[in-house]
C-alpha cells in the first residue's frame, strides 16, 4: 500500500531543475546570481570573484531552482567540469563587452561533454561597449549557434546588475527543465553529489551537496568513495538546521568523520576506511635533493575544492611537500623548515604562535585570499629560482652528507661537487627556497685542518654564524664581481 502511494506521488511531480552558471572570469556569472538571489554574494567575496563552488536555491512563479556557482578563474577547469555534470541545465554567461574569452571556450567544452542542455545569457548589455552581434558571431566559431545564427540554442540578453532580462531567462531555464521531465524520486536509493568539502575548527568536516535521488535525514548512515560518518545535522543554503532534504536540495553536512573528495556521491550505508590518506593531509615529506632547482612548498587551503585547484595549477618546477585543508599549523612550519619549502595558505588563519615559530625557524609564509595571487607569486618565485645570480661569481659546490656536532658547533660533512672551498670563503646555505649567508670559518679533512679543498674530496666544514645544517643542504661558495672599469 505504501509502495503504491509512493509510486504514485513520484509519477506526479518533477524535481526542480539544478543550474549551474558557467562562463570566464568577470563576465558576471555571481553579479547575476545575487540579482536573483537578492542576497549580494559577491559583496562577500574577496577581490570580486567565487573562491569554491556554492549552491543555492531561488524561486521563481512560485517553482524552485537550485544553482550551482562556479569560479570562473582559469585555475577552477576541474570545478566548472564538475558542475556540468551535476546540473540538469547551464546558463553559458558571456559578457557583451567582452566577448567569447578561454573560459568561455572551456565551459562550451564543458556543457558539450556533459549533454546538458544550456541557454547562452549576453551579459552586461547595459554597457555602452556592448556588442551582442560580435558575441553570437564569435559563439558560431565554437559549434555555438544561436538562434539568428544558425541553430536552436536560446539566448537571452540581460543586465545582473540592474536585472533586464532575468525574469526572461528564468522562464527559459524552467522551460528547458520541463522538457527533461526531471523525477521526482524522494523513495529511492539515496544519490547527493559533493561539491565542496572543507573542515571548520570548531564544526569538524562539514560536506556541501546536492541531493539528485532519495531522502536525506539527520541520523542518517552515509558513505562515499574515501570517507563516511553518520549524519548529525544539517542546513539549507541559508544555513538553517534542518531534518531532512529531498531531491533538487542543496545541503551541508555535519557528521563525516574525514573529508571526503569533491566530486563523490554520497549514499546510505557505513564506510569501511580501507583507504590510506583520504583525509587530504599526511602526503610523506620527500628525500630534498638541492641540486635541483625546484620550488618546494606546502599548501594549506580552506575547502577540498580550492585544494585541487591550487595543486593543478602548479608546473613541473613546483615540487608539492604537503598539502591539506585547514589553518597552518606548527607542524606545517617544522615540515616546511625541514623540507626548505614555503607555506602558501588560502583563505586559511595564521596564528600567533604559528607566526613566531615561522620566524625562528625562517620559514616563509604567504597567505591570500584571492587564488590568482598565489599563481603569481609562485609564478615569479619559479622564474627567480631559475635566473642565475648576476652579480657573483661561483667558486664551488657542495653537498652536506652528514651533520656533526662537537662541543655546540654544527660540521657539515661534506662532499665538493665541483671547484673548490677556501677558509675565508662566502658561502649560500640552500635549502630549497631557503637561502642562509655565511663564512667558511675552517676546513677539516679527517682530523687536519686544511686552507683548501676540491672537487671530488670530502671534508667537514664550520661556518660563521654556526649555521643550522642539514643533510641534503647545498653549499655555494661565491664571491662578488668586480664593477668593470
Amino acid at each position: 500500500m505504501t509502495k503504491a502511494k509512493s509510486e504514485t506521488k513520484t509519477t506526479q511531480q518533477t524535481r526542480q531543475p539544478i543550474v549551474a552558471i558557467l562562463g570566464h572570469v568577470d563576465h558576471g556569472k555571481t553579479t547575476l546570481l545575487d540579482y536573483i538571489r537578492q542576497a549580494h554574494i559577491a559583496d562577500r567575496e574577496a577581490g570580486g570573484i567565487t573562491q569554491s563552488i556554492g549552491a543555492y536555491q531561488a524561486e521563481f512563479h512560485g517553482k524552485k531552482l537550485t544553482f550551482i556557482d562556479t569560479p570562473g578563474h582559469a585555475a577552477f577547469s576541474k570545478m566548472r567540469s564538475r558542475g556540468a555534470s551535476i546540473a540538469d541545465v547551464v546558463v553559458l554567461v558571456v559578457a557583451g563587452d567582452d566577448s567569447v574569452k578561454p573560459q568561455t571556450i572551456e565551459s562550451i567544452k564543458h556543457i558539450k561533454s556533459a549533454g546538458v542542455p544550456y541557454v547562452v545569457a549576453i551579459n552586461k548589455i547595459d554597457l555602452p561597449g556592448a556588442n551582442v552581434e560580435v558575441v553570437k558571431a564569435e559563439l558560431t566559431q565554437h559549434e555555438v549557434f544561436v538562434e539568428g545564427y544558425g541553430g536552436n540554442t536560446p539566448f537571452v540578453l540581460i543586465s545582473g546588475k540592474t536585472g533586464a532580462g532575468v525574469d526572461n531567462l528564468l522562464e527559459t531555464i524552467l522551460l528547458l527543465a520541463e522538457l527533461e521531465e526531471l523525477p521526482y524520486q524522494p523513495d529511492l536509493d539515496l544519490s547527493a553529489p559533493i561539491i565542496e568539502a572543507k573542515l571548520d575548527p570548531k564544526k569538524g568536516a562539514l560536506v556541501s551537496a546536492i541531493v539528485k535521488v532519495g531522502t536525506l535525514t539527520v541520523g542518517d548512515v552515509v558513505r562515499s568513495e574515501t570517507a563516511g560518518g553518520k549524519v548529525r545535522a544539517f542546513f539549507n543554503d541559508q544555513g538553517q538546521s534542518i531534518k531532512s532534504a529531498t531531491p533538487g536540495m542543496p545541503v551541508q553536512i555535519l557528521g563525516y568523520v574525514t573529508l571526503p573528495q569533491v566530486g563523490e556521491v554520497i549514499v546510505h550505508g557505513t564506510f569501511e576506511n580501507n583507504i590510506s590518506g583520504n583525509t587530504l593531509e599526511n602526503i610523506p615529506a620527500p628525500v630534498i635533493d638541492p641540486s635541483l632547482k625546484r620550488l618546494n612548498i606546502i599548501v594549506k587551503a580552506d575547502t577540498a575544492g580550492s585544494l585541487e585547484a591550487i595543486k593543478g595549477s602548479f608546473t613541473s618546477d613546483v615540487y608539492l611537500v604537503s598539502s591539506g585543508t585547514g589553518d597552518i599549523t606548527e607542524s606545517d612550519v617544522l615540515l616546511a623548515s625541514t623540507t626548505g619549502s614555503i607555506i602558501l595558505g588560502f583563505n586559511v588563519r595564521v596564528n600567533s604562535s604559528v607566526t613566531k615559530l615561522a620566524e625562528t625557524e625562517n620559514v616563509v609564509i604567504k597567505n591570500h585570499k584571492i587564488i590568482y595571487e598565489i599563481l603569481e607569486y609562485v609564478e615569479k618565485k619559479v622564474l627567480k629560482l631559475m635566473e642565475p645570480s648576476i652579480d657573483e661569481d661561483q667558486l664551488g659546490t657542495a653537498t652536506i652528507l652528514k651533520v656533526f656536532d662537537i662541543n655546540g658547533d654544527h660540521i657539515a660533512g661534506s662532499s665538493i661537487t665541483s671547484g673548490r672551498f677556501e677558509v675565508g670563503d662566502t658561502i649560500h646555505l640552500v635549502r630549497g627556497d631557503v637561502v642562509k649567508n655565511a663564512k667558511v670559518r675552517s676546513i677539516r679533512i679527517g682530523k687536519e685542518e686544511v686552507k683548501l679543498v676540491e672537487a671530488g674530496k670530502e671534508c667537514g666544514i664550520f661556518f660563521s654564524p654556526n649555521l643550522d645544517v642539514q643533510p641534503k643542504d647545498a653549499i655555494i661558495a661565491y664571491k662578488k664581481k668586480l664593477d668593470d672599469i
